[in-house]
């Protein structure tokens, strides 16, 4: 029972590192402009955000998963693309590559990626339930529940994201805008 118990502890651990691994790399570009004595800047937070909506999209997500991928909310996804031609271009060209890439494969695709976990992991750690955190990867929760029981290192992924949820105690004490936005710096109008 003892090795059970300590193949789980491994398990838990081993997840909760991939978490605090994902974690670190959003905070990458912070400390990169950090060190160069910058903050960031609104249109670079803006540009960032809509890159990894595009790879999203480039993974075959649908726009909440884009949005989801991109920590925006799926109306501010859409008013980007209405407001910005080249960005809504690249989301198009984006899924059509992801369309034609998995009709080239004669092979069935994967009903998860690494992006597409990124993004189901990041659902259920903000408290989004199993199915519409499955929808927005493409899957219904019935293949979800499946995959978890055959992949046990799924499992323990899933499990450590809902650990890191914070505690209803703690969201009520926080203003509703501390969970959604951070201060960057606003650029200046170009000069023309």
């Amino acid at each position: 029972m003892d090795e059970v118990a300590d193949s789980a502890g491994r398990l838990e651990a081993w997840a909760d590192g991939v978490l605090a691994h994902i974690d670190a790399q959003e905070e990458l570009d912070r400390t990169l402009l950090a060190a160069l004595g910058r903050s960031p800047s609104l249109r670079e937070e803006t540009l960032s955000r809509m890159a990894e909506a595009v790879r999203a999209a480039t993974v075959g997500l649908g726009p909440a998963g884009c949005a989801t991928a991109a920590g925006v909310s799926e109306r501010l996804l859409l008013n980007w693309q209405a407001q910005d031609p080249s960005f809504a271009a690249a989301m198009a060209a984006a899924g059509t590559l992801a369309r034609a890439h998995a009709s080239c494969t004669g092979d069935r695709p994967p009903p998860l990626t690494p992006t597409a976990l990124r993004v189901l992991l990041k659902a259920v750690r903000t408290g989004t339930a199993h199915t519409p955190a499955a929808a927005l990867v493409g899957l219904s929760v019935r293949t979800l529940y499946r995959l978890r029981r055959q992949r046990p290192e799924l499992e323990a992924l899933i499990l450590a994201a809902r650990r890191a949820r914070p505690r209803k105690a703690d969201r009520r004490a926080r203003a509703p805008y501390e969970h959604r936005y951070r201060l960057v710096r606003v650029d200046d109008a170009p000069k023309g």
